[in-house]
């Protein structure tokens, strides 16, 4: 064992300190400007991981954690610390990010723009389900594991959402499903996913299977949503997603609508907006306003790119502020969802096209194009589109990233093309509370040559 201080944290929510001799130590449990004494887990030739034996001295914004599945479940990194706290680590791993990744000198912090809400502001959660015997396990993955934690309730859902989650929990406990077993690939149900809109008011179950339901089986199911529509009469419906393929990925390609509707319906701003169960929507509704509203205000231009647009939320924000929008979504219900979130809201000069944004865009789409606005997945933008946006001289590129770390990769791609990035847009913004994921908004723009 050794003592530590710890200067900062990492996307995974370590804190980080640095060995005698050197090394980089990675510490479960410890928050920046803490010392502590660190039981060593892995040693690595130039890291090791440890975690928290004994807090020596501790930070002045450590708690204790509200939820009693915390230090095992892996949904959570941060709910040791006060929510002041929280936001001061987002803003600086988005600003570590860019500094690391990118080459970009930042001075200062970033603004971090909070959640309204600390808890209960998730409108999606996805369980994992395991088979145990002849009845089942369903909770969070316990961190770096497949293993099941099995919650009772989850502190960042909605209410309305626990209850729903807890009735599914005691069925499958009790062996009223066929659950799935990792290590052989059999079994029928593998995930649950509750969608929720409005704080609970409206509520989407789907299940996860690994084959569509047929005969008794869909029955059955009929059967279930007419007990839980009794019981939960915010239940819009019940979905089965059908995913028979082995790996990590959670939600496959068909959906199967048992009974009910296959959808709920949000209100961001003066918007209404339409969401199926499979199709990407901000799990954090009230922060999706803020940063879509602050998005919109750093458009410049009336012809607008919109590439990942998913059911078109962002989209309608957009609206008010362009002429005409071409926006780009590879998932097919969610291009059919935001063409008709378009003509809900009356969005004028919308064009929604399918397909993956480095495969649809070519140089000529962005001839008269004033911005380019990107929303990517995790893994960022395909370098190949990057290219094609930096050679088009486009003028603008508004970037709202999950992933700091691609974000500063690919800002440093624009900047080496000719872009700069305005500092002075850059926000951060909390969509995930007691997590360690956080939102990123940022404006590169062309410079005269």
């Amino acid at each position: 064992m050794e003592q530590l201080y710890i200067d900062r944290m990492n996307s995974a929510g370590q804190g980080i300190g640095r060995a005698a001799d050197g090394r980089t130590v990675f510490v479960e449990g410890a928050l920046p400007g803490e010392t502590a004494v660190v039981a060593v887990r892995q040693e690595k030739k130039s890291y090791i991981q440890a975690r928290v034996e004994r807090v020596v001295e501790a930070s002045p914004e450590r708690r204790e954690p509200p939820c009693r599945w915390y230090r095992s479940c892996g949904g959570c990194q941060l709910q040791h610390a006060e929510y002041t706290l929280q936001c001061q680590i987002k803003a600086m791993l988005a600003a570590d990010a860019l500094r690391r990744i990118g080459g970009f000198e930042i001075d200062g912090e970033i603004p971090c723009v909070p959640s309204r809400s600390e808890w209960r502001y998730r409108n999606k959660a996805s369980f994992p389900v395991r088979a145990r015997g002849r009845a089942g396990d369903i909770g969070f993955f316990k961190r770096g594991s497949h293993e099941i934690v099995p919650v009772d309730r989850c502190p960042v859902i909605c209410d309305r959402a626990n209850k729903l989650y807890a009735v599914i929990k005691n069925m499958i406990n009790y062996g009223r499903f066929c659950c799935y077993d990792e290590k052989s690939n059999s079994g029928w149900l593998r995930h649950v996913v509750i969608r929720s809109a409005r704080d609970g008011e409206e509520l989407l179950l789907i299940l996860v299977a690994a084959a569509r339901p047929e005969g008794g089986a869909r029955e059955s199911l009929e059967r279930l949503y007419d007990h839980l529509k009794e019981r939960f009469p915010e239940l819009r419906g019940l979905v089965v997603n059908v995913n028979p393929d082995e790996g990590n990925v959670i939600i496959g390609t068909e959906s199967v609508l048992v009974k009910g509707e296959d959808r709920l319906t949000e209100r961001l701003g003066n918007f209404r907006l339409d969401y199926d169960g499979t199709s990407f929507f901000q799990a954090n509704s009230e922060q999706a306003e803020q940063l879509f509203a602050y998005a919109a205000s750093l458009v410049e231009g009336q012809n607008l790119l919109e590439l990942y647009c998913g059911v078109g939320a962002l989209t309608a924000f957009l609206s008010r502020k362009a002429k005409t929008i071409t926006a780009v979504e590879v998932w097919p219900s969610a291009v059919a969802l935001a063409r008709e979130n378009g003509e809900f809201n009356r969005i004028e000069g919308l064009t929604v096209v399918q397909g993956a944004a480095e495969n649809v865009v070519a140089p000529a789409d962005l001839e008269g194009i004033d911005c380019v606005v990107v929303d990517p997945p995790r893994a960022g933008c395909d370098k190949s589109l990057i290219e094609t946006i930096a050679t088009s001289r486009v003028p603008r590129v508004l970037y709202i990233s999950c992933n700091p770390a691609t974000l500063a990769r690919d800002a440093a791609l624009l900047r080496d093309a000719g872009y700069a990035l305005d500092m002075d847009s850059l926000r951060v913004f909390d969509m995930f509370p007691q997590t360690c994921h956080v939102e990123t908004v940022a404006l590169l723009q062309r410079q005269k040559s």
